[in-house]
């Protein structure tokens, strides 16, 4: 299942599927029982593992596996016209990359990322940034460290980017405070926080002919209804 790009330093947002939290409605347990939502889907494919459980008490968990990508979330739903609407409960904090500070380093490198509150290097992350000259960077980390190439004049914004999980730091203007120079080195720590825990609040979906048809954040998903286990 592809998944769609974030918004970046240097693209356009793209809008969510969402339906408006405020104009719905939970329903009660014995609506929700007799909800055609309720069971129990499949949408593995050959190289996708994905499954899904949707509760007659109004809970629903969800599972993904696709290479070195693994989500779950769980939560709550609802039935408005037809159409399913989750909720995540509770809510997932957000994995996030932090500004440390600078450090005098002398001949240290541009910038060194580690996992929060050990000396541990964050290995995983694609450096994003613009340089003064208009170039753009976007290359990966090596061994939790990265500086510019002769290419770059000097670099001006920066940002951090985990593509299995899509997680994307905010960018970082190398300004004021935040100005380095070649004899220093920036700090930044990456938070996991939630890593993992897919935020499913505004997923919606639809069930035409057996197959549950999401929209979310992460691309448009269908999952085949099982039928109910045999007494």
């Amino acid at each position: 299942m592809p998944l769609k790009p974030l918004i970046s330093l240097f693209a356009l947002a793209l809008p969510l599927t969402a339906v408006a939290q405020e104009q719905a409605h939970e329903p009660s347990e014995e609506n929700a029982e007799q909800s055609q939502f309720v069971g129990r889907y499949d949408g593995s494919s050959m190289e996708t593992a994905m499954g899904m459980v949707v509760r007659p008490d109004g809970s629903f968990q969800w599972g993904l596996s696709v290479g070195s990508l693994d989500l779950r979330a769980k939560g709550t739903w609802y039935e408005q016209g037809g159409m399913i609407a989750f909720t995540s409960d509770p809510k997932p904090v957000a994995p996030e990359f932090v500004w440390s500070g600078i450090e005098e380093t002398g001949d240290g490198p541009f910038l060194r990322i580690n996992w929060a509150g050990t000396e541990d290097p964050f290995t995983y992350a694609d450096v994003r940034g613009l340089c003064a000259n208009g170039d753009l960077i976007n290359t990966a980390l090596s061994k939790g460290v990265w500086s510019p190439d002769e290419s770059c004049d000097k670099v001006v914004a920066i940002e951090f980017y985990l593509s299995s999980y899509q997680v994307l730091s905010a960018p970082f203007e190398l300004v004021g405070e935040r100005k380095v120079n070649e004899r220093q080195t920036i700090q930044i720590e990456f938070h996991r926080n939630d890593l993992g825990l897919a935020d499913f609040d505004g997923v919606t979906g639809v069930l035409q002919e057996g197959k549950l048809r999401l929209e979310s954040s992460l691309g448009a998903m269908t999952l085949r209804k099982l039928p109910p286990p045999a007494e």
